[in-house]
Parts: C-alpha cells; structure tokens; sequence
C-alpha cells in the first residue's frame, strides 16, 4: 500500500502484487529508474480518502524530460485497470505530468481508467509518453466494461491508446458513454 505521500523510484524495482493508493500519493521516477508493477496500481474513487472525503489520487513526474526518463509499467491483475479501479470499481484521480508510462488492463479493464464496470474516473495528462491497453471491452484509457468514460484531459506528452473490441482508446468501455473528453494538445 502506498499511503498518502511522495515515493521516490531511483532504481530498477518489480513489485509483485498490486499496490493500493490511498489518499493523495505523489511519485517521483527519477531518471533511467524502471518501476514494474505486475498486477498494477489500484486509484479506486470509492475506497475515499477517508481525510478529506475525495477519490484517491495518483500523481506521477519524472525526474526529467527527455530520453533518460524514468519508465513506469504496471500491468492489470484480473478484472482491474493497469493503473485505476479494481474489480467492479471506479477509477479515482490519476495525473500524468512525466515519464515513460505503460499501463495494461486485466481482462474486461482499462489500462489506465475503470476496472471490470467501473467508470474511468478523472484522468489528466500533461507530458510524457504514455502508452495505454485494455483486456478486452474496455477503454485504453477510460471506462472498464459497461464503464463511462469520466473526465479524461490531455495537454501534452505523446498519447498512445488502444481500446478493445466494441470499445474506445479514449472513452467508455462497452455499451457505455465517452464522458468528457478533452485534448488541448499532445501528440
């Protein structure tokens, strides 16, 4: 469990199981740095912070910009998004502003968003290179199956999504809404 705080990666580390944010929980890949997580990262909007009311919150920087920049992966374990809700569960605030971040979704999960009927929460990219995918019926980055998409924002960084069959890259998961979908720049 990461609980509310800033982490530090400065050196290559795999976390075996998946790792559960609570509270407003800042991380910092410092470069060349790599951080594995194989079942990912749950930022769940319904395990609330129990301090302020608010949806739990992940925010990951880089140390710095460039072609040394720290790599984030974070793989989905069943029904959960590689960085976002759990089974059944919504995504809660997830903000890019750097790094190399790869996220997968478990089956059903988007990679960065809802889990298995979970919405994608809020989601705001501001720089990096993210890559994101779904298991299958959900949204790269957004809605799980039968998920909304949320609030997903992009202002920058390079933005790599891909959905699952009758799903978005950016957006709801199957049979559900995209929500608000807003891309100010970015590739």
């Amino acid at each position: 469990a990461w609980n509310g705080g800033w982490y530090v990666v400065n050196s290559n580390v795999t976390i075996g199981n998946r790792v559960t944010v609570s509270g407003n929980v800042r991380l910092i890949l410092a470069d060349g740095a790599v951080l594995t997580i194989e079942k990912g990262i749950q930022v769940q909007d319904d395990d609330r912070d129990p301090s302020n009311g608010s949806a739990n919150q992940l925010t990951i920087y880089a140390q710095s910009v460039g072609e040394n920049m720290g790599t984030l992966t974070a793989s989905g374990g069943e029904n959960a998004a590689g960085i976002g809700g759990g089974n059944n569960g919504s995504g809660g605030t997830v903000t890019i502003h750097g790094g190399n971040v790869t996220a997968s979704g478990g089956f059903y999960a988007a990679g960065i968003g809802g889990g298995k009927g979970g919405s994608g929460g809020t989601i705001t990219i501001h720089g990096g290179n993210v890559t994101a995918t779904c298991g299958s019926l959900a949204a790269g980055i957004g809605g799980g199956w039968k998920g909304s998409g949320g609030t997903i924002t992009i202002h920058g960084g390079s933005v790599t999504a891909t959905g699952g069959q009758d799903a978005a890259g950016i957006g709801g998961g199957y049979f559900a809404s995209g929500g608000t979908i807003t891309i100010n720049g970015g590739e």
